[in-house]
């Protein structure tokens, strides 16, 4: 060891000692090359404390410890102005149930909008296409239809195919067309008695009007029994309130009433088969739907604590909740999951363009139609209901006339080869396969009487001026409906325009005639006509004829120069019997067939004196039993 000799180095040793025993202090700032903190036990790299100091340098950070978690870390900039870091997006009650989005430059918290609302795992479809969808419970059997007045997607009936009235002992009843629900003038009407089967009853009038479709109905004398509506509009079975005891659909249940009637459209019940499920990003169903993905790529199951995002883990790989500060950067739209399936849109206006990923038409639906497959178009397309699709001959539609233009009736529009309107006369069936049209010219008033004859051509009676298309011809100075032909249609004009409500349908769904032979009577059939003749074997046949005979004065004892008379059909020794005028006392005569329509008139005088015969009126008659 070395020893301090001098007073000098007794200083220098002094201050040696001095400096040993002192800390040092490092200016990390200039003094250090490369720091490495990662093997210290801690490291507050950070200020901390309950409140943000009052001014701070840029580039300063804060750990504010009175902060709700992840949103403890502040930097300065500006100068004396804090902002918080990492979690520009606050979280709180007020963004319950929303969804991160961009708008192309940052990211926000919106709410779901569109067709659809409630919570991510919750959506509720509360519109189709834009169109409002009402919330109303559905019953059984009812269907999605759309009501023009409300202006939104509603539960209703369906139609019941045709309408039934029942009644009892009444000459005259009335079917509202509130009732009937039909919309339409074109009906048919048929009414049955309460027999057991029941029998057609054949009403004396069926009167339809052109506004209301009321139908009135009168008979001859009164009936008891039922009325069948049918039509090609859309009807409803629903209760109402009315005079009749019962209303019949068409599978022949019998709903009690008490009032007037309305009918359902639609029955049945929606499977869940036939519910739209949801898929791709989406699972569950549309009442109780589940966000599993995010542009197809898994979001984990893993519950969230407060303030933390959606981190993206490759490892997984999936979208699971972590802390707000490991996301950096800004969100892309492409990095947001877009509607898909059958939505389209953003998650915050979608729109329903497909039902179990079958498009739906976004054509506006009319008053009262519903939602109608369309093969051709492979779309849900609104249309009017019809649970039968009553639109050609067997379905209501065969040789209704209508008033397409103002000079212009159309009939049987829909008869074709592939769905041809068929008639029959007797056992002869006539198939008309052409539609055809009627134009009105001219002036006054008149009717027209459209009609088949006997021979199956499409008549057009009128006393007005009428031009016939191919398919019919017009026939003048008619002023009803001819014998032996199927009236179809009567429709008014008035100054060369078909009236608006002018038609009337007269057309029968089903009508008969028996003829039956009785005594002495046959009948024979051929196409279109039955013919009844008399059996002569029974029923005898009568020749007769009579002429004016003027005879010269006869001598007693001698007979006149015989005379003659035409009998069409008289035949050598046929019976005659004679008709004799008043004759002279003792003038006697005979009458025979003396060739074939001859017959031979003698007289002779046994009165003992010359008689002369006044000129009178002789009549043969032939009795024939063959």
């Amino acid at each position: 060891m070395n020893k301090c000799r001098f007073a000098t180095g007794l200083f220098g040793c002094a201050w040696f000692i001095a400096t040993g025993k002192g800390q040092t202090l490092v200016d990390l700032r200039t003094q250090s090359k490369s720091v490495d903190f990662s093997g210290a036990a801690s490291t507050k790299p950070m200020q901390t404390g309950s409140a943000l100091p009052s001014t701070c340098a840029v580039g300063q950070f804060f750990f504010l410890t009175t902060a709700a978690a992840g949103s403890n870390i502040y930097a300065c900039s500006p100068a004396n102005t804090w902002m918080v870091e990492g979690n520009s997006l606050s979280v709180n009650s007020s963004t319950t149930n929303e969804v991160l989005s961009s708008n192309g430059s940052s990211i926000e918290w919106l709410s779901l909008g569109g067709d659809i609302s409630g919570a991510p795992g919750g959506l509720t479809v509360n519109r189709l296409q834009g169109r409002i969808l009402s919330s109303t419970a559905p019953a059984s059997g009812q269907v999605l239809q759309w009501n023009a007045t409300a202006n939104q997607w509603q539960p209703a009936a369906a139609e019941a195919g045709n309408a039934s009235y029942t009644f009892a002992t009444q000459v005259s009843i009335t079917i509202p067309g509130t009732l009937h629900q039909f919309g339409t003038a074109n009906l048919v009407v048929n009414c049955y008695d309460n027999s057991t089967p029941p029998q057609q009853v054949e009403p004396d009038k069926i009167q339809i009007s052109p506004t209301t479709y009321n139908v009135t109905i009168n008979f001859s004398t009164a009936q008891t029994g039922y009325c069948v509506v049918n039509g090609a509009g859309t009807a409803s079975v629903s209760a109402g309130s009315g005079p009749v005891n019962s209303v019949f659909g068409r599978s022949g249940a019998v709903l009690p009433q008490t009032g007037d009637y309305t009918f359902s459209q639609i029955s049945g019940i929606a499977g869940a088969s036939q519910l739209p499920g949801v898929g791709g990003d989406v699972s569950g169903t549309l009442t109780a739907a589940t966000v599993t993905g995010i542009q197809s790529r898994v979001v984990a199951n893993t519950a969230p604590t407060n303030g933390q995002a959606l981190v993206w883990n490759a490892s997984g790989p999936a979208w699971q909740p972590g802390p707000i500060s490991a996301i950096s950067g800004t969100i892309a739209s492409g990095q947001l999951p877009s509607a898909g399936g059958d939505l389209s849109g953003t998650l915050t206006a979608a729109t329903v363009k497909g039902l179990q990923g079958q498009a739906v038409s976004s054509t506006l639906p009319s008053n009262g139609q519903a939602l109608v497959w369309n093969s051709a178009a492979s779309a849900w397309q609104p249309s009017n209901a019809s649970a039968s699709g009553a639109t050609m001959a067997y379905q209501l539609g065969d040789l209704a006339a209508v008033r397409t233009s103002s000079t212009v009736l159309s009939i049987g529009v829909g008869c074709a080869a592939a769905s041809p309107c068929n008639v029959r006369f007797g056992y002869q069936v006539y198939s008309i396969a052409n539609s055809a049209t009627a134009t009105v010219g001219g002036s006054g008033i008149g009717t027209a009487y459209v009609y088949l004859n006997n021979s199956g051509t499409l008549m057009v009676g009128n006393n007005l001026t009428v031009t016939c298309s191919a398919g019919c011809t017009q026939q003048a100075g008619i002023t009803s409906f001819p014998p032996n032909v199927l009236p179809l249609y009567t429709w008014t004009a008035t100054n060369g325009t078909w009236d608006i409500t002018g038609g009337r349908d007269q057309r029968a769904f089903l009508s008969a005639k028996t003829l039956a032979a009785g005594q002495g009577i046959v009948v024979t059939e051929a196409p279109g006509q039955s013919t009844l003749a008399v059996d002569n074997g029974v029923i005898p046949t009568y020749l007769m004829n009579s002429v004016t005979l003027t005879f010269p004065s006869i001598a007693t004892g001698t007979c006149a120069a015989d005379q003659t008379m035409t009998v069409t059909g008289a035949n050598p020794g046929d019976a005659v019997a004679p008709g004799w005028p008043a004759l002279p006392a003792g003038v006697f005569g005979i009458m025979l067939v003396s060739a074939t329509n001859t017959v031979t008139v003698r007289l002779c005088n046994l009165s003992g004196s010359g008689a002369a015969p006044p000129s009178a009126t002789y009549r043969a008659t032939i009795v024939r039993n063959y």
